[in-house]
């Protein structure tokens, strides 16, 4: 009994610890990563380096918008809604709710989730206009010695 007791704490442990510290290389390149698709990409409509972090066969689930399969169509949604449209969006990723968990194969690192909680605003009559906070879970895979947004779940849009 003493050995599965023992057995539990040390799984419940790695599980508890199992995320990088902010200050750790992984947690960085994931920052930035955030960066390029968001604060680049969508909020300031530069979309020119997708084509070098985005998998061809990405996959989207909004639970608002539905799926979006492939870097092209992604990249067109981005495109034609977010930075064409009438009513351009802003995207703030909520201070301290990001979480970055490496995925490992034999000891080696392949992909890394990252989690967290974003905010978005509206442009409205000249000003941003708060509008909803959601949960996203992206995974980011190395491919061709490069990370690349490979998954991504965006849910719980509420006020």
């Amino acid at each position: 009994m003493r050995k599965i007791h023992i057995l539990l704490l040390l799984i419940l442990g790695q599980i508890a610890f199992s995320q990088v510290n902010s200050t750790d290389e992984l947690y960085k390149t994931a920052k930035k990563l955030d960066s390029l698709i968001f604060d680049v990409g969508f909020n300031q409509c530069d979309l020119s380096h997708y084509d070098s972090i985005i998998s061809n066969d990405l996959e989207f689930y909004h639970d608002k918008g539905g799926i979006t399969s492939g870097k092209e169509a992604f990249t067109a949604s981005i495109r034609n809604n977010i930075c064409g449209g009438p009513n351009k969006v802003r995207r703030e990723l909520v201070p301290g709710s990001m979480k970055v968990y490496p995925l490992y194969n034999k000891n080696v690192l392949y992909a890394f989730i990252q989690e967290g909680e974003h905010d978005f605003a509206e442009l409205g009559q000249g000003k941003w206009i708060k509008g909803s906070r959601a949960k996203f879970t992206i995974l980011w895979l190395l491919e061709d010695k490069g990370w690349k947004m490979k998954r991504v779940l965006s849910y719980d849009h509420h006020l």
